[in-house]
């Protein structure tokens, strides 16, 4: 099954332009570098995108237009497209992020293999602090 996702530059409905699962990496580096950039469903200006969230329609094959109701909900959380899609997306922003962070901007789009490990992730001070405070000693 092929996923897809959308990049929303709008507050109407059909204000997105549609991407396929090899351009997510290329959306999150044009989101969080403000740049503008061209994908298969269309080009986009710096700071224009909104979000970028999955297209259960175009990956269910569901027409455009279509309200999802809630067995079509029952449906993706059932063969759990919901949280493939999420954890995907979740997944190439961590990337991204990490590729920026480490000046490998050029990567950004590449898809290439990157293992993001617990110690690439960033700790937060509150998470520090909190660490720090329940210590056992």
């Amino acid at each position: 099954m092929n996923y897809y996702y959308k990049i929303t530059h709008g507050f109407n409905s059909e204000d997105y332009i549609e991407i396929d699962e090899n351009e997510v990496e290329k959306a999150y580096g044009a989101f969080l570098q403000k740049k503008d950039a061209i994908f298969s469903g269309g080009a986009i200006k710096a700071g224009m995108i909104q979000t970028i969230k999955p297209n259960y329609h175009k990956t269910m094959g569901w027409n455009r237009g279509y309200k999802l109701e809630a067995l079509d909900y029952e449906e993706l959380a059932q063969k759990e497209i919901d949280r493939r899609m999420e954890h995907f997306l979740s997944d190439c922003k961590d990337k991204v992020q990490y590729l920026i962070k480490t000046k490998q901007e050029n990567l950004i789009g590449q898809n290439v293999k990157l293992e993001i490990t617990k110690e690439n992730k960033e700790i937060s001070t509150e998470a520090k602090i909190l660490a720090a405070k329940f210590k056992i000693i």
